[in-house]
């Protein structure tokens, strides 16, 4: 079947279980991903200074659009898929495309290690972990390069199954309603270590979660001095059950109502969208593309660090029923305390602001 994205067309089944080998997957539910992988890479080209030579690795290939989308910046494309039948679709899809790529079938790690310090834009997207393609996606990653990975086993991390997270990667989650922010930022503590093994610095620039999935994007340098500086946001978060208090680092009683806290981590501390190249992207996306909202919302929580808040949480938290939310917005923005609506849930907030305050003001605005 020929599908179509962004004018590209794609040769893929109708009908796909992506756990399936023999198939070719498309899966159109990833669009804001791929819109936003495409516009990351177009920015990074053009501030790292790269128009004469831009290559280019899709790992995972499968049917081949991500890697199409990126043909018209790529001086060298390579798109990967150890499928023969998926091989098959991309030679198909390029050709109908006119976009000129080498194509490999080959186990996309032993990919990946073919091709030490090469490339300057590697996608790597699983159905699962990303975890058993990092080290080869370190490997092939040139000293100035940008690497975008997408893990879709988001229970873990999340919390749900504890157990698998600790033994995946090496942390400890929490199960709350701010649960896949604290997922995302272990995917991202992980990967930071990962590069770090390599003397290689991985800086996050847009970083997310979306539905089942969670997207892990940013700048790679080979600099052991950088990796050492940045190694301050790799900690923990402190969390309280009882009123919902958060913050990162560790303590061993809330300082709000003297409850023991549980502990996450370790995780990325740090930031994990960096509003200048957001708002690079930005100029970059069309307008009318439906992704454009994620990013606005990214671009727009970007410089809050404290995890969001849920106000619906809130106002259970304190027996009440839960304000509209931009009504709350505007009562934060009042006080001068920095908010955005976060990308995470459409009733969650991004605040620095102390969590008494955030409760009086839902008390407050339902008096």
């Amino acid at each position: 079947m020929i599908m179509e994205e962004r004018g590209l067309e794609v040769f893929a089944p109708e009908e796909q279980d992506p756990d399936k080998d023999s198939e070719v997957f498309f899966n159109d539910k990833m669009l804001n991903n791929r819109d936003l992988s495409q516009v990351a890479a177009k920015v990074f080209k053009k501030k790292a200074g790269l128009d004469e030579e831009f290559r280019v690795a899709d790992a995972l290939a499968a049917s081949g659009i991500r890697g199409f989308r990126y043909g018209d910046y790529a001086t060298d494309l390579h798109l990967n898929d150890v499928n023969p039948d998926a091989a098959q679709a991309i030679r198909k899809g390029l050709e109908e495309n006119s976009i000129e790529a080498t194509v490999h079938e080959k186990d996309s790690n032993v990919f990946l290690s073919e091709f030490g310090n090469y490339f300057h834009f590697i996608d790597v997207d699983p159905f699962g972990s990303f975890t058993q393609f990092l080290d080869s996606t370190a490997r092939a990653a040139n000293h100035q390069s940008f690497v975008g990975l997408t893990a879709t086993d988001n229970a873990a991390p999340a919390g749900s199954y504890p157990t698998v997270c600790e033994r995946r990667y090496g942390s400890k989650p929490i199960k709350n309603d701010f649960m896949h922010e604290i997922g995302l930022r272990i995917y991202i503590k992980e990967v930071f270590q990962n590069f770090a093994r390599f003397d290689k610095c991985f800086d996050p620039k847009v970083c997310f979660h979306e539905r089942h999935y969670s997207r892990v994007m940013g700048r790679v340098t080979e600099s052991k001095k950088r990796t050492n500086q940045a190694l301050e946001h790799i900690g923990y978060l402190s969390y309280c059950k009882n009123c919902l208090w958060r913050k990162f680092g560790r303590v061993d009683e809330c300082p709000e109502c003297g409850e023991e806290v549980e502990i996450a981590g370790p995780l990325w501390t740090g930031k994990f969208v960096d509003q200048r190249f957001t708002s690079d992207m930005l100029d970059e996306m069309p307008e009318d593309w439906e992704s454009r909202e994620m990013l606005e919302r990214l671009d727009s929580e970007a410089e809050i660090i404290t995890p969001y808040y849920d106000i619906h949480a809130l106002a259970s938290n304190i027996g009440t029923s839960s304000p509209k939310r931009e009504e709350f917005i505007e009562r934060l923005r009042d006080k001068g305390y920095p908010v955005s609506r976060t990308h995470f849930n459409p009733t969650g907030v991004k605040t620095d602001a102390p969590i008494q305050d955030l409760k009086d003001i839902i008390q407050d605005l339902q008096a």
